[in-house]
């Protein structure tokens, strides 16, 4: 689990984020041979071949002295942002796991909001901007159910899908769920595209979500810039589900890149008539699975959601319950789970893992929910 501090925040991080000639892929290079150490960063940097006179003079000048930069004033920019409630400049070393094990990690994340909320469990909901009113329906609704079981929506922030899941999710907040939103910009957190979102990025963050963007302060809404924050999306997601999606759709590179990621990926079905249907049919050819309801979303999150909550999981094993009941007491979480999975992961008999479920609710742990789904209060 991340601890998020503002103190972790260096200079000379935001001088690799910023420096002029260096690059998202040389960084990656660099961190990936010497880690992720500021200094040790810009040292190495000295010798990439590729390097301009120009920006090996700037290394030098930020070894000895950040502040006698030309571009001092953007750190000066960046660091009294960071003084304003609830903005936070994450590092690389900050970020979870997920993030940090992905090929192209972002170097730096601006966030404005909650940034607990990047330990999930998240759920990417992508999609085409131009929704029919079945798919504007669905993902509103699953994303409000999904958010009552305690997952995190991750989205574009764009039109259609990304909007219809933001408010989804936001509408479940506002009645009492536990699951929030975040949405990943396409450019710098003084920038807001596209304007009529306005207003939804506003109530995620007053509501307790998280906008989140690896571009700095002044970066324009570029077009390049969107598939490449696409990465970010899938990558802080246990997995990813595509509402509706043309073959020219631009959620078919997130779906991609979510395998390529390793994670599961889903995508609703649809009219054969549809062309937004079309490339759901495509990626269900290609291998994401088919679902139907929200609740077949969990079932195949079933495994990455143990193994993200396996800390929480361990400190319920020291539950004051008897020892017939920790045992399948800890199988369980804050979000459901189907009486089939418990069954096959307990090895108990239907019977008897019914009796044991009366007796945990009875102890006030564990709450049943329509459908043979339970999970823990």
């Amino acid at each position: 689990m991340s601890v998020f501090t503002k103190q972790d925040l260096q200079p000379l991080d935001l001088v690799l984020w910023l420096l002029p000639g260096l690059g998202q892929r040389r960084l990656n290079k660099l961190t990936a041979h010497w880690g992720q150490d500021p200094k040790t960063l810009l040292e190495a940097a000295r010798h990439l071949p590729g390097l301009t006179a120009k920006t090996r003079d700037l290394i030098e000048i930020a070894l000895h002295d950040p502040w006698r930069l030309p571009f001092a004033d953007r750190l000066e920019a960046h660091l009294e942002w960071q003084t304003q409630p609830g903005h936070w400049l994450l590092p690389l070393r900050s970020l979870p796991l997920l993030l940090q094990e992905l090929p192209d990690p972002p170097w730096l994340l601006c966030l404005k909001g909650t940034p607990e909320l990047l330990e999930g469990p998240n759920l990417a909901v992508v999609g085409s901007r131009r929704l029919s009113p079945e798919g504007r329906h669905l993902a509103f609704q699953w994303s409000h159910w999904l958010s009552w079981q305690g997952m995190n929506l991750v989205s574009g922030l764009a039109r259609g899908v990304d909007g219809q899941a933001h408010q989804g999710a936001l509408q479940a907040v506002t009645e009492g769920a536990t699951g929030q939103t975040l949405a990943v910009l396409a450019h710098g957190m003084d920038y807001l595209y596209p304007r009529e979102h306005e207003g939804l990025a506003a109530q995620i963050c007053e509501r307790g979500g998280a906008l989140m963007t690896e571009y700095p302060l002044g970066s324009p809404p570029l077009a390049g810039q969107f598939p490449k924050r696409n990465r970010i999306i899938t990558g802080l997601s246990l997995g990813t589900l595509v509402v509706e999606a043309t073959l020219k759709s631009g959620s078919l590179v997130s779906a991609r890149l979510a395998m390529e990621q390793g994670r599961e990926v889903m995508a609703i079905p649809g009219s054969v008539r549809r062309q937004q249907s079309a490339g759901c049919h495509q990626l269900i050819r290609q291998g994401a699975a088919l679902v139907t309801s929200p609740e077949e979303v969990l079932q195949e999150l079933s495994q990455p959601l143990r193994a993200c909550l396996e800390s929480s999981t361990a400190e319920k094993s020291e539950a004051n319950l008897p020892e017939r009941l920790q045992s399948i007491y800890c199988l369980i979480t804050d979000i459901p789970i189907s009486l089939d999975q418990l069954l096959e992961d307990s090895g108990l008999e239907a019977a008897k893992c019914m009796q044991l479920l009366q007796e945990l609710e009875l102890e006030g742990c564990v709450e049943q929910l329509p459908g043979g789904w339970c999970r823990s209060t």
